[in-house]
C-alpha cells in the first residue's frame, strides 16, 4: 500500500518566496491552501 504523507512535501515558510522579503506570518497561512489542494487531487 502506498504511503502518503502530505506534511512531508510541503515547503516552510523560509522555502516559500514572498514578495516584500519579509517572512510569513503564520505557517498555517501556507499549510491550510496546500492541504486543501492535497485533499481535492485525492478526490
Amino acid at each position: 500500500m502506498l504511503e502518503y504523507n502530505p506534511l512531508a512535501c510541503l515547503p516552510s515558510s523560509e522555502e516559500l518566496p514572498d514578495s516584500d522579503d519579509t517572512p510569513v506570518d503564520n505557517e498555517l497561512q501556507d499549510l491550510i491552501p496546500s492541504l486543501l489542494k492535497a485533499v481535492l487531487a485525492m478526490a
